[in-house]
């Protein structure tokens, strides 16, 4: 028994020794072909690596140029006539904007936007765009003076969004063809340069003045000042918010502001519509008329008494 187990181990063993012999030359082949492939992948890597490396250098040299660099100290625009020299000054060496830049720099146009967003003088960044080989085309909008807060015998340059401006930088709207006053007796903070006016009745009046504006009203009746002082006071009936001055010494009843939310008043449209069918009976420039009354639906006038 014990010789006949050990003649069908000698076979199981002469067996697995005969077929490792016929997979040895396939294991063989398997090794040397990982072992070319190996070597090709690394050969592979190497060369890439090598070509990205030695094209990013040349890149490199080829972008550090003279010709490449831009510098905001030579960036020109068409200048408007209410700014200053100290206002294009101010605009060429905005803080944050590093004497040169490269054309190819990331995100550039990204970095030169956040920096003029940050100034006060820019109310909207529209665009920038590269123009090789070192230029910057850009468009944004420059706040503007529209009025003139008259508060405690004190002026304030302010814009269309009630942003306060520094007066230094710009030629105040008096000296450019008429001065329209925000007349206001609040005494409430005066904002830094660049901030907003954190007062309900001169915010009340600029955006009358900027309905004024778009319907070109300011220039055709001459209006001088839009007084709110009255703004939030409390009121017995009759009393009036809003009233807007004539260069000839009209006095407007505008009544509440439209933000007020007062029942039963009249919008600006209506008001507006009230005051234009007076200037056409009247003049347009309201010289011979005392006051007009647009709160009611058939407006109110009083002209002027001679003796």
């Amino acid at each position: 028994m014990k010789k006949l187990l050990k003649v069908q181990y000698d076979k199981v063993i002469d067996t697995l020794q005969a077929n490792i012999a016929i997979v040895r030359p396939h294991i063989e082949n398997m090794r040397k072909a990982s072992i070319s492939l190996s070597l090709k992948l690394v050969l592979v890597v190497v060369v890439v690596i090598s070509v990205i490396w030695f094209g990013k250098l040349a890149w490199t040299r080829l972008t550090d140029r003279d010709i490449f660099l831009v510098s905001p100290a030579t960036f020109s625009f068409e200048t408007p006539d209410w700014a200053t020299d100290e206002f294009i000054h101010e605009i060429n060496n905005i803080h944050g904007l590093k004497n040169k830049y490269n054309i190819f720099e990331r995100d550039l146009t990204k970095k030169i936007v956040a920096v003029y967003e940050s100034s006060p003088l820019i109310s909207k960044i529209n665009y920038v765009e590269r123009e090789l080989p070192n230029k910057l085309k850009m468009k944004f909008e420059l706040r503007k003076p529209v009025a003139i807060v008259k508060r405690k015998r004190k002026k304030y340059l302010v814009d269309k969004d009630c942003v306060r401006l520094p007066e230094k930088l710009y030629e105040h709207p008096e000296e450019n063809g008429g001065p329209i006053y925000i007349i206001s007796r609040k005494s409430v903070k005066v904002p830094e340069y660049g901030e907003k006016w954190e007062d309900r009745s001169i915010e009340d009046g600029i955006s009358l003045l900027n309905y004024l504006k778009h319907n070109k009203i300011d220039k055709l009746l001459k209006i001088v000042s839009i007084d709110v002082s009255k703004i939030g006071e409390k009121h017995k009936d009759g009393k009036i918010d809003v009233e807007l001055w004539t260069k000839n010494g009209a006095k407007i009843k505008w009544g509440f502001s439209a933000s007020s939310g007062q029942v039963n008043e009249l919008s600006n449209y209506e008001k507006l519509q009230n005051l234009l069918s007076v200037a056409m009976e009247a003049g347009a420039d309201l010289k011979n008329v005392e006051y007009v009354d647009v709160r009611w639906k058939t407006p109110l006038a009083k002209s002027v008494s001679f003796r």
